[in-house]
Formats: structure tokens, sequence, C-alpha cells
């Protein structure tokens, strides 16, 4: 049966697309009063929680869609409630920019436990989406190609999707009170995305 998931790829390719390039739109320094080589790099060196905060969310951005193309891959077509769930996963990837922005202003900032609090949460929302597009897959088997070869990849998916919200809700709770120790810990989940997402066929 030929593929009948291309506009919704296509759609979904142009949201990402959108998010990554709204995390690095409000990285910048202004003009400022009294400017030199010096203090410039003062002001580029002060920068450094935005920097990090980008490539952080890039990089998870990044692993997200290389998963989403794997799922949409598998399936040859798309019916009412996946369409819906893929939906939540774009309404959250293109809100991304928000906590990445608030991670990135407040570190080193007496509200920076709360910040990063709310960026390992809201990573762990976008998880969840993926996770109920998932299922909702799962459920609909009819719907790829090959059930017998993608289900058992699914399946591997939902686990590994079940243990980063567990680790996004730790990571949560953790930066209200190391929230040092929590920013490292967001660090090291688009590491684990990056060998979750990977299949034998990329081997």
């Amino acid at each position: 049966m030929e593929k009948q998931t291309g506009r919704l790829e296509a759609f979904s390719d142009g949201i990402f697309g959108v998010a990554i390039t709204l995390l690095a739109i409000e990285i910048g320094i202004k003009e400022y009063a009294g400017a030199n080589n010096v203090n410039l790099w003062e002001k580029i060196l002060e920068r450094w929680p935005e920097y990090f905060s980008y490539f952080n969310s890039f990089a998870t951005v990044l692993l997200i869609w290389m998963g989403h193309n794997k799922i949409f891959k598998q399936l040859k077509r798309a019916n009412h409630w996946i369409i819906l769930m893929n939906g939540l996963v774009l309404l959250l990837v293109v809100l991304f920019p928000y906590p990445t922005k608030t991670v990135g202003t407040f570190i080193g900032t007496p509200a920076e436990n709360t910040a990063v609090a709310f960026y390992a949460g809201f990573t762990g929302s976008i998880t969840l989406t993926m996770l109920m597009l998932n299922l909702c897959i799962v459920n609909n088997k009819n719907l790829l190609f090959n059930p017998e070869k993608s289900i058992p990849w699914f399946k591997g998916m939902i686990k590994g999707q079940i243990v980063g919200i567990i680790a996004y809700t730790l990571t949560a709770v953790i930066a209200l009170y190391y929230s040092r120790v929590a920013i490292v810990l967001t660090f090291f989940m688009w590491v684990f995305w990056a060998i979750a997402t990977q299949d034998k066929e990329d081997e």
C-alpha cells in the first residue's frame, strides 16, 4: 500500500524546524553604553547559561525529531487519533524555546531551582506526549507497513519513554534542592535518547 503520511510528516518537520530556530533567536547581546573590547568579552562569557541551554535543547529537539522520523517511516497512514496525538507532540515541541529561555535566563539567580525544575518537567511532558503517540500507534497495528517487525521496536521505545518520564520527574524534584546537579542530568538525558532511539539498522 502506498504511504499516505507525507503531508503530516512535512507539517511536522516544519514545526520542528521552527522550534529549533526559535531556540537561537533570543541569543545575542544588545548594544550598550561604554562597550569596548575587554568588557564585550566579559558580556559574551556572562551569557554561558544561554549557550548551554541552547545546546542542551537543540540536542533534545534533534533527537525527538529523529525518533519522530523513525516512527512515521513505519506508518503507511495515520488515523484521526494519531494525527491528534502528533499535534499534541508538536504543541509542546514548538513551546520548548520558552523553558529553554527561562533556564538560560535564571541560572545563577535565586530563581535557578524553579527554572531548572520547570525545564526538566517540560521536557518530561514532551516525552509523555511521544509515549501517548506510540501507544496510539501500537493500538492501531493495521496502520503499520510491517506490524510484526514494527511492534517490538515500538514496545522498546515505549519502555525507554517510561524510563525517561520517570527520570525527568526525578530530575525536576532534584532541581528544587540541587539545581546544578539537575541541569547536568538534563544534559545526560539527551545522551540517553541518542542511545534509546538507535535501532539495529543504524549500527
